[in-house]
């Protein structure tokens, strides 16, 4: 099975991400009964979904392929250097706005501006969050990766049967955690790759459509209280896990219609900016969509002023996620590069030094 760039997975972290956007304008701006309970789940399951997606992406390239382990390396390295340029932007964005537009004090983080230096410079992933709310799943991100690709160095080689009952085995010890969707990723990766699982379904095509509609529903939708605990008390995120599972099992079975969609350029413009565009949304709603609804409903119906903001205001976070895409991102995935890959010649160098020192005694 080719590992070639999957482009419509793409797509689908840029549809996930304009569910969490969409929910967090409901959240600040449209709390409606019914609509809220069912985007707050939406939303979740879209951040259960971006799990999945890059526990897929990281780990299929080496799943089943001899000789990668230094390539491994490189792509651990490479990680979080390529995550960081974003959050420190971001980071920047939000203390600048607090700050020196809306003349708050650094205290309104509950941070000194030496805690403040520390979270940047030292834990820009875990603290984040302090500065723009949505890089709390930044630091899964990096953790969880890391987790993808220590699984694959050390499991990535071993009889293909034997990795799925390790994974799946992993899966049950971190079913309360964020990690379990990884690993999720992993597996369906390996299956995908490795056992041809999407090409045995008969009839795949009849099969997708049914189940991503029924794994929106389930997911999004508003659970009986104990049956949502249940769920949640097997699996982090419980019925929100699930239908993320099927969403994306739904779009591997699928070769036509449903991808066809996915690899539509507007839809994929939104997947290539899609790590800017979850990144930056908050700090904009916080400031310049509150501004414009709050001119807004001086002249309009509450729902129209709501609506016409999100026309307004949504066309100002993608340019802006497009800027820091082209301006910040992308550097950060070239720089990234080049350090791991200096890294690893050095690595590699110092191996075969010391290897060499132990042979000649």
């Amino acid at each position: 099975m080719s590992t070639k760039h999957l482009t419509y997975l793409d797509s689908l972290r840029g549809l996930a991400a304009l569910t969490v956007i969409t929910f967090h304008y409901i959240t600040c701006f449209w709390q409606v009964n019914g609509v809220f309970d069912r985007f707050e789940n939406a939303s979740r399951m879209a951040v259960s979904l971006f799990f999945i997606l890059s526990g897929f992406v990281l780990s299929q390239r080496f799943l089943g392929t001899p000789n990668m382990k230094w390539s491994i390396v490189e792509a651990i390295i490479k990680r979080p250097f390529r995550l960081l340029g974003v959050v420190w932007v971001c980071i920047i964005l939000g203390v600048t706005i607090s700050v020196y537009i809306q003349g708050a004090d650094i205290s309104t983080f509950g941070k000194t501006w030496t805690q403040f230096a520390v979270d940047f410079f030292v834990s820009p992933f875990a603290c984040g969050t302090y500065y723009d709310a949505p890089l709390w799943t930044i630091a899964w991100e990096v953790w969880g990766s890391m987790v993808v690709f220590g699984t694959v160095f050390c499991c990535g080689t071993l009889p293909k049967y034997l990795r799925l009952v390790i994974f799946s085995g992993l899966i049950i010890l971190n079913r309360h955690n964020y990690y379990c969707a990884f690993m999720i990723g992993v597996i369906i990766a390996d299956l995908h790759k490795n056992f041809y699982a999407a090409t045995l379904v008969k009839y795949r095509n009849l099969i997708a459509l049914p189940l991503l509609g029924t794994g929106i529903i389930v997911g999004a939708m508003v659970h009986d209280g104990s049956n949502a605990a249940l769920m949640t008390s097997y699996i982090e995120d419980g019925f929100r896990m699930i239908g993320a599972i099927m969403i994306f099992a739904a779009i591997m079975l699928d070769t036509s219609f449903v991808r066809s969609i996915l690899e539509w350029k507007p839809v994929n413009f939104l997947g290539n900016i899609s790590y800017s565009l979850y990144a930056i949304h908050w700090l904009i709603i916080k400031t310049i969509a509150e501004t414009v609804d709050t001119i807004l409903n001086q002249y309009l119906q509450h729902d129209m002023a709501f609506f016409s903001m999100v026309l307004i205001t949504l066309p100002i976070i993608i340019f802006t996620a497009w800027i820091i895409d082209k301006y910040v991102d992308k550097i950060s995935i070239s720089a990234a590069a080049k350090i791991a890959k200096h890294c690893v010649v050095k690595l590699q160098l110092s191996t075969r030094i010391n290897i060499g020192r132990i042979l000649s005694f």
